[in-house]
């Protein structure tokens, strides 16, 4: 479920706490260590970044900044820490006091110049862009903000400059490109606006979303609808389907034409948003959290920004703060059913089962025909192994299909896995065969269907067949191993079954089901130390209360005679998690 190197010069300067705010400041250590009430804030500040609690470390590097008030290294920690956090009124404290003890500082000046910018202080955000100084960051921040102030102020000369500036930066995949395009638009010069839009293109802005809504749009605006209409369809080609692009295609297709962004702050927070995109897109998850937190700072009801925000804070498993972000789009927003489902998985993964199956059922009575609502719903029971109401989810998502395709291979995946677990053999094995068809062979469907044949005697030969297909399609999958491992010892190969078993021992080392049927096979072999070991760590490891119940019985009495007779029912439990 995971880099240009020239994106790190300059930019990791900005927010990337970890380059800066740790490692710098660790040379400072041993005097911390001597000055009476600093060490503990100090070590508390880095323990707190390395688990991306960014508003915690910005408290706890203030707290530093009591023994040290002037600590240009401290000073920098704290204001990063706390425009990560969010809390930008006090990241702007600490960027003038950073200012008054470094003049030349960057990041204070950024942060300075976009907050004048925002409250229309154009002259004091011109004076922090101009303090910026030379580099890869300043050559794409400063003219943004130059250009739109130039716009505001009826500046002919500024914006020229500030176009040309723009359009010679090559970061952050033709964001400045885009940002130029829009101010020539606004002054009318449309034919310079496509030119750059179609620079952009070649720069591979097309597979971002901020650029296809503003490309797209332009091109509406343009008369160009057929441009506009393949612009979309090729996102949904590489992305999955976006509610934005979903609302433009349609209002594509009824000549409704939208509205030309005009708002400098609104326009700058959108260019901010692109940049942190692009930079997610880049796996630098801090830098891109950054600058969208600059770009909320800039417009605080933008929904795409606020979505974003709150999946990078899922990411840097920041739960319970990604739920709160989420709860705060408005009910009207384009991406309010997305965000209720993403804020109940945030709220699963926090631990919150029932408050985030509670968000998916408030959710459903305003739209009980919704299939993703269902199925997200149906996931979260079956995680909690709540396996009828799952089902019943299922079901009402599959009763909704109008025509069944290849992408619904996983729904009855999952309804077959649930009528299987709730002793419904016969309707599950359709399910799973139907799943399989539709999947073309998809291993995990041919392992688990494999499996659940031999556990129950049933077509042995093809059942074998199968796992051993879903293993050589994915042989470093464990799961899949210990499903072909299990499989031979129930068709009593143990000594075949042990060699497979030690293999997906090796691939899923702390897997407490690897690990007790390993146990099993050793059994088997005679080797009742070996296997009493195995069945200790599989205790270990954090086995169901089922399972554990039955290794303490086999760690008292062994496991008897071997089985003259497969049960008709067992719930397969190699490889069956997805």
């Amino acid at each position: 479920m995971t880099k240009r190197q020239y994106l790190l010069i300059g930019l990791a300067a900005v927010f990337l706490i970890v380059a800066i705010g740790v490692l710098q400041i660790s040379q400072k250590v041993d005097e911390f260590i001597v000055e009476q009430g600093a060490a503990g804030a100090y070590l508390a500040a880095r323990q707190a970044t390395r688990l991306n609690d960014a508003q915690a470390a910005g408290d706890y590097w203030a707290r530093a900044l009591t023994a040290r008030p002037g600590d240009r290294e401290l000073l920098q920690a704290a204001l990063q820490a706390k425009i990560m956090a969010g809390s930008f009124d006090e990241g702007l404290e600490f960027a003038r006091r950073l200012i008054a003890v470094s003049p030349q500082n960057q990041q204070a000046h950024i942060l300075l110049a976009v907050d004048a910018f925002k409250q229309k202080q154009f002259d004091v955000a011109l004076e922090h862009a101009d303090e910026m100084g030379a580099g890869p960051l300043s050559s794409v921040l400063a003219p943004n903000l130059k250009i739109w102030i130039a716009l505001a102020q009826n500046d002919e000369n500024m914006g020229a400059r500030a176009v040309k500036k723009l359009t010679r930066a090559s970061l952050f995949a033709g964001v400045p490109l885009v940002q130029a395009a829009r101010v020539l638009e606004v002054k009318g010069n449309h034919e310079a606006a496509a030119a750059h839009y179609s620079e952009a293109v070649r720069a591979g802005a097309a597979r971002y979303l901020y650029f296809v809504l503003s490309y797209g749009a332009f091109l509406e605006r343009q008369d160009e609808p057929d441009k506009a209409a393949k612009l979309y369809a090729f996102y949904h080609s590489t992305h999955l389907h976006h509610a934005h692009v979903l609302a433009a295609q349609k209002r594509l297709k009824n000549g409704i034409k939208p509205p030309l962004q005009k708002d400098p702050a609104a326009a700058m927070a959108e260019a901010f948003a692109a940049i942190g995109e692009a930079m997610r897109g880049e796996e630098r998850i801090d830098l891109a959290l950054g600058y969208l937190r600059m770009a909320q700072h800039l417009d605080r009801d933008n929904e795409l920004i606020a979505f974003s925000l709150a999946q990078l804070l899922g990411q840097r498993e920041r739960l319970v703060a990604a739920a709160e972000q989420f709860a705060e789009i408005d009910s009207g927003a384009l991406l309010y059913r997305d965000a209720q489902i993403q804020r109940a998985q945030m709220l699963f993964e926090a631990g919150a089962a029932e408050a985030a199956i509670a968000v998916l059922n408030k959710q459903l009575k305003q739209q009980p025909q919704d299939r993703e609502l269902l199925i997200s719903l149906g996931d979260l029971y079956r995680a909690e192994t709540r396996f009828a109401e799952a089902e019943k989810s299922y079901d009402e998502a599959i009763a909704l299909i109008d025509e069944i395709s290849a992408r619904d291979w996983h729904l009855y995946f999952v309804r077959g896995m649930m009528r299987e677990r709730l002793g419904n053999w016969d309707m599950a094995e359709i399910d799973l065969q139907r799943a399989r068809k539709l999947s073309n062979d998809e291993p995990h469907v041919l392992n688990y269907l494999g499996y659940s044949w031999i556990d129950k005697g049933m077509y042995l030969d093809e059942g074998l067949k199968i796992i051993k297909q879903a293993v050589k399609e994915q042989p470093k999958n464990g799961a899949f191993v210990d499903s072909l491992g299990w499989a031979h010892f129930r068709l009593g190969n143990y000594a075949t079954a042990l060699k497979v078993l030690e293999r997906a021992s090796q691939l899923e080392p702390t897997d407490p089901v690897i690990t007790d049927h390993l146990g099993d096979a050793l059994w088997r072999m005679q080797r009742e130390v070996e296997a009493r070991y195995q069945w200790r760590k599989a205790l270990a490891f954090d086995p169901t209360e089922e399972d554990r119940a039955k290794i303490e019985r086999k760690l008292l009495t062994g496991l008897g005679a071997p089985e003259k007779k497969k049960p008709e029912a067992h719930m397969p439990r190699g490889g069956t998690a997805i």
